[in-house]
């Protein structure tokens, strides 16, 4: 066995030749933002303390100047205003708004597009029950806007910050992994039932058929059953891409 004169963490050209070739063909880790949990000033400059995701042994939070770093900055936009650090401390949110914010985000996209080609407008639907949008929605002070009774259908459109109560201070900013961030300024909010057509085909004379209705025998003559579902809302978004660090841009 041969003796490493500079004891066993030495390494000869050839042995350290192999670790770096190694190290190349590996993709570089990223370093994806999951949450911010504090913030100090240093010498007049603002620090956050930022929640790394992924696995990050014995360095999972780590602090980092805001001002010396201006797309991390940026990209740090809307967590500073969506967590405790923008409106004093965080609510607990149900499955289904959790579902809609993931939806709005969605439905922003992430602002890549071509010049001119940018649609100022996003839309989206899903399945919203009559008990939650009672919840959410109805009590909401909007101007301009009266309220229906529980389960009635209802259409108002309003400014996006009147649905800070629902979504939480800054869901209408997006920001991006660069200077620029996606900002909605209207909303149009629609919710209602949608007329649903069932088919029963036990009591068909003629067949079982458990397919697609397209695909039934034509000699098939199942039961229709009109049937309401629990209730649908639909967001009409007005966006808008805007520079964080220079808004006037």
């Amino acid at each position: 066995m041969a003796k490493f004169p500079y004891g066993r963490d030495f390494l000869g050209d050839k042995e350290f030749g192999k670790i770096l070739k190694t190290s190349r063909r590996q993709a570089p880790k990223l370093y994806a933002v999951k949450d911010v949990v504090g913030e100090e000033r240093r010498q007049g400059k603002v620090w956050v303390q930022v929640k790394w995701a992924g696995k990050w042994p014995g360095r999972q939070h780590s602090w980092v100047p805001l001002e010396e770093n201006p797309e991390l900055e940026a990209f740090l936009h809307h967590y500073r205003e969506a967590t405790a650090l923008g409106r004093g401390g965080t609510q607990e949110e149900s499955e289904v708004l959790q579902y809609l914010k993931t939806a709005i985000s969605a439905a922003l996209g992430e602002g890549s597009h071509r010049a001119g080609q940018y649609s100022p407008t996003a839309s989206l639907t899903i399945p919203f029950p009559r008990r939650d949008f009672d919840k959410y929605f109805r009590p909401l002070k909007i101007i301009g806007r009266k309220p229906k009774g529980s389960g009635q259908p209802e259409t108002f459109t309003c400014h996006a910050t009147e649905l800070n109560p629902v979504l939480g201070g800054g869901w209408w900013k997006k920001a991006l992994k660069t200077s620029s961030a996606i900002q909605v300024n209207t909303v149009r909010v629609n919710w209602g039932y949608k007329p649903v057509t069932r088919f029963d085909h036990t009591k068909c004379p003629r067949c079982t058929h458990k397919g697609a209705e397209r695909l039934r025998p034509s000699t098939c003559t199942p039961e229709e059953v009109q049937h309401i579902d629990n209730g649908w809302l639909t967001l009409g978004l007005t966006r808008e891409l805007i520079n964080t660090l220079h808004p006037k841009r």
